[in-house]
């Protein structure tokens, strides 16, 4: 059962492993050679690799050379098999390889994000709960507030807890006569004009998880640098879209 569960473990890295076996590696030091596999030499920083990737402990370091052995001759068996000249596993490895890339640009993109919740924006969205939110989506998106007030559009009247998420984030930033745009992947941008919001003020306060609220906040501004970060790449790249007939 447990040697299964090595197997187990295996199959769900060797794809990535077969991958990066094909990648040009330096031959690995006499003295940090921990074990040879068919002439292939393995080194200790493999073995230590492994060792926390799963958190084995010194008493059972086998177990992580019983994967790195396995993982070694399953590898060996697909090349003699010739997988890795085959179209599909080329194909394979273009997509692993431009899916790390875009991975790893994005959690940098992150990293750079400069995410900041004003109280006056917590507070903004608190009076706007339980109450009648009217709000009209611009056929266009104005340049300036005076154009926004008299543009036309789809008007939408709803209580402000049922709305999405991103819109409600959106309206709570607003005051009636005010319009902002939301971002959506790509290209794709639209402003919402609040029109009117309607109901009593409540003399108790409001129960609501501010934590929450933060993190609602928070989750909007960071989708929309990054949606607006995706429109600027598109605006400076030379894009040619050819229609086959």
């Amino acid at each position: 059962m447990k040697y299964l569960y090595i197997i187990a473990s295996i199959v769900a890295l060797t794809s990535i492993m077969f991958l990066f076996s094909l990648l040009p590696e330096k031959e690995t030091p006499q003295n940090e050679i921990a074990l040879t596999v068919n002439g292939h030499d393995i080194g200790n920083s493999t073995v230590q690799q492994e060792n926390t990737r799963y958190g084995y402990h010194t008493e059972n370091e086998s177990e992580a050379y019983d994967t790195i052995i396995t993982r070694e001759l399953l590898i060996e068996e697909a090349q003699k098999q010739k997988i890795d000249k085959e179209p599909d596993f080329r194909k394979a490895l273009k997509e692993y390889y431009e899916t790390s890339l875009i991975k790893i640009l994005f959690e940098r993109k992150n990293k750079e994000l400069v995410i900041a919740i004003k109280d006056a924006e917590i507070s903004n969205y608190l009076s706007y709960i339980g109450k009648t939110i009217t709000f009209t989506r611009l056929d266009s998106i104005p340049e300036t507030a005076t154009p926004a007030s008299s543009a036309k559009g789809l008007t939408t009247t709803a209580l402000f807890d049922d709305l999405a998420d991103p819109i409600k984030m959106l309206l709570s930033s607003l005051s009636p006569g005010q319009f902002g745009i939301r971002f959506d992947t790509g290209s794709e941008k639209f402003a919402l004009r609040l029109d009117k919001v309607e109901g009593t003020t409540k003399s108790t306060p409001i129960k609501a998880d501010r934590n929450r609220i933060i993190e609602s906040l928070s989750d909007f501004k960071r989708e929309q640098q990054i949606n607006n970060w995706l429109a600027e790449l598109r605006q400076k790249a030379t894009i040619t879209i050819h229609n086959k007939k």
